[in-house]
C-alpha cells in the first residue's frame, strides 16, 4: 500500500472510531462531524435519515439509556482518489437499569457499509448503510424500537461489498 493511501486508511479508521465515541459519550457535535452535511443514513429498522434527523434521534434516545458500548471490528477499506468505501463489523450493547431484574441489555451485531469522501476538513461519511445481523437480550431497552431477537433473515445487503 502506498504511503498516501495508508494515511487515508488511518484517517478513515479515525472517523469510524470517532463515530462510536460520539455515540457512547452522547456528544452530538462530534457525531455530526463524522458525516458530510448531506449524508444519507439507512439503518436497520429505521427510515432513511439525514444527518440532522439522525443526530436528533440520537439526542432523544441516548439519554434514556444508562449506557451504550459500541465495539468495532477492523474495517475493510478501499480508497480511490477522494472517495472511499468501508465495511466495519459492530456489536452494540444498550443498557437500561430501570428494567432490572429483567435483562437490562440489548446487544445488536451487524456491519456498517460506508461511502466516504475527502473534504477540506478530512474524510467524512457521505452514506452509511447499517445492517443488523442479529439481536439478543431485552428489546424493551430501546423505547419504541421493535428489534426482533435472533438472526435477521438473509437478503439484500448480506453479500460481500462489490468494491472488495
Amino acid at each position: 500500500m502506498m504511503a498516501g493511501v495508508a494515511d487515508d486508511v488511518i484517517a478513515i479508521q479515525q472517523v469510524l472510531a470517532r463515530y462510536v465515541i460520539a455515540v457512547d459519550t452522547r456528544t452530538p457535535e462530534l457525531l455530526r462531524d463524522c458525516f458530510t452535511a448531506d449524508a444519507v443514513l439507512r439503518l436497520s429498522g429505521m427510515p432513511q435519515l439525514t444527518v440532522d434527523a439522525y443526530v436528533a434521534i440520537a439526542g432523544d434516545a441516548l439519554p434514556k439509556l444508562d449506557a451504550t458500548l459500541h465495539h468495532l471490528g477492523l474495517p475493510a477499506i478501499r480508497v480511490e482518489d477522494d472517495r472511499a468505501w468501508s465495511r466495519c463489523y459492530f456489536m452494540a450493547n444498550h443498557v437500561r437499569n430501570a428494567l432490572a431484574p429483567a435483562p437490562t441489555g440489548l446487544m445488536i451485531g451487524g456491519w456498517y457499509d460506508d461511502e466516504l469522501v475527502r473534504t477540506d476538513a478530512g474524510w467524512r461519511i457521505a452514506q452509511r448503510i447499517g445492517t443488523a445481523m442479529w439481536a439478543e437480550g431485552n428489546s424493551a431497552v430501546i423505547e419504541g424500537a421493535d428489534y426482533p431477537l435472533g438472526a435477521t433473515p438473509r437478503g439484500p445487503g448480506h453479500a460481500a461489498p462489490g468494491w472488495l
